[in-house]
């Protein structure tokens, strides 16, 4: 009697877990205890690094446009000199960066997407798991003979819980353990690296340094008629030298640049997230089998402890 009346008890709390469930009270429960403050936490650390993304990625395709146009333009006057020589090595470091910022960008809106797609299917597998619950329960109460039955059902029950505790928990801690890494360690070499290239977009593109060839480019009948075509022709070749130095400097000083930015997106966007899961992951498939073992040594002390009792004096 007592059997049936726990069978019973059983079966209504999942029935009344899945309908709390699908209506969609028991995430406003869990929103409660700490999984709102969890996901606003990390949708704002993903909308912050996106928009930074998107900063950083239009002003590298700024100064990867100009380059570009830099790269196949000539100066001929009595002589043939390819600038695109000078920024080769520059151009090819800003487009590296460009595709580092392009793939980390993307890959925090799937991340941003993944969460908002979570919260849509999320309790739909709650209600799964409160569903198998209840049939699991009404198997082994009131059809004791069906253990091939039960056993297929705790292996459902058991992969559905799992997932459950992915969706719930693992997915939305990675993010939050990433974020924390992020700004600890490799939010400063992406600001970093966003600086310099900001400073070479205003130094070289707007031609804000004495070593651009802006004023190369003024009327050149002015120029001619006041110094004269050899005059013209030093003056530009001096500028060009002056602009061949200061791409070498800037080249040297992009390398380290690229490879911070390479580095800061690759930990921020997949190896800290990744981490995170898969220490998480393995917490909460050792920790039923810990628990289990924890069992089997309190039940191998106990039987020992009444067999030592027994033993006659």
């Amino acid at each position: 009697m007592r059997a049936k009346i726990s069978t019973i008890l059983l079966v209504l709390a999942a029935f009344a877990g899945m309908v709390l469930a699908a209506t969609g009270w028991a995430d406003r429960g869990l929103d409660c205890v700490g999984l709102e403050r969890l996901s606003r936490t990390n949708h704002s650390y993903l909308n912050e690094s996106y928009d930074r993304a998107l900063e950083g990625f239009l002003v590298l395709s700024a100064v990867k446009s100009g380059l570009a146009v830099i790269e196949g333009s000539e100066v001929g006057i009595g002589f043939s000199f390819e600038v695109g020589d000078l920024v080769q090595s520059v151009y090819d470091y800003v487009n590296i960066a460009w595709k580092t910022v392009l793939a980390g960008g993307t890959i925090l809106l799937i991340t941003r997407l993944a969460l908002d797609g979570v919260t849509l299917v999320d309790h739909w597998v709650l209600t799964l798991v409160f569903f198998l619950l209840l049939l699991l329960a009404a198997v082994q109460g009131f059809f004791p003979r069906r253990r091939a039955i039960a056993r297929i059902l705790k292996s459902f029950t058991a992969t559905c819980g799992f997932v459950v505790l992915l969706l719930y928990l693992v997915l939305p801690l990675a993010v939050l353990g990433a974020s924390w890494l992020s700004d600890a360690l490799t939010r400063p070499l992406i600001q970093d690296s966003y600086r310099t290239f900001n400073q070479v977009s205003r130094t070289f593109l707007d031609g804000d340094t004495p070593n651009d060839t802006g004023e190369a480019s003024g009327d050149a009948s002015e120029l001619q008629s006041a110094k004269g075509l050899r005059e013209h022709y030093g003056y530009l070749k001096k500028r060009l030298q002056d602009l061949e130095a200061y791409l070498g400097a800037q080249a040297k000083s992009l390398a380290g640049t690229t490879f911070q930015l390479i580095a800061g997106y690759l930990f921020d966007c997949v190896i800290f997230p990744l981490a995170f899961a898969a220490v998480l992951i393995f917490f909460l498939k050792g920790m039923p089998g810990y628990l289990v073992q924890m069992e089997r040594d309190r039940r191998m002390v106990r039987s020992l402890k009444e067999a030592t009792s027994q033993r006659p004096a």
